[in-house]
């Protein structure tokens, strides 16, 4: 179920950016926010370390693929997983839990993966800039996350997969 969630991501990331304008209202950040979903089905405390190798491979992947870059979004998809670890601690799954949980981590990623390219001088500093790639992220995000743990979770209750609560 993890590698297809992931996929899925993959492909919807690429086909949505081909059909709508860089800035629309409507920016994907499935394989980010996928992995709030894959969360969960790494039930035990002994798996946590095969959701972060998870998270650092899919990074590099998402490297790879999108932004020909090598191991950026690897260590910051890393730093997602490990927050997504935390904030399953303190929320449940539910679905609103996870909404909350995706524009948390959108958040965090819009902001961390701002800083590092004003760090490498590959943007100059505006505010303005950001804060529109915060909410250009949200709409379409949200609906993808919450529509992906809906559908995750009735298939996981079908073949009866364990997942943690």
């Amino acid at each position: 179920m993890v590698i297809a969630v992931l996929i899925i991501s993959f492909i919807l990331d690429s086909l949505i950016s081909n059909f709508l304008p860089l800035n629309s209202l409507f920016a994907p950040l499935f394989t980010v926010v996928s992995l709030i979903i894959i969360y969960p089905y790494f039930t035990n405390h002994n798996h946590k370390g095969n959701y972060l190798l998870t998270c650092f491979i899919t990074g590099v992947f998402y490297d790879l693929i999108y932004t020909n870059t090598i191991i950026i979004h690897g260590f910051l998809f890393l730093v997602i997983g490990f927050i997504i670890m935390k904030l399953n601690l303190i929320l449940s799954n539910n679905y609103v839990n996870v909404a909350i949980m995706a524009i948390i981590i959108i958040i965090i990623y819009r902001i961390i993966a701002y800083g590092l390219l004003l760090i490498t001088d590959n943007l100059s500093f505006n505010i303005l800039v950001l804060l529109k790639s915060i909410y250009s992220s949200l709409i379409a995000n949200i609906i993808y996350v919450v529509l992906a743990f809906i559908i995750t979770d009735k298939i996981a209750t079908k073949l009866k997969i364990h997942r943690a609560n």
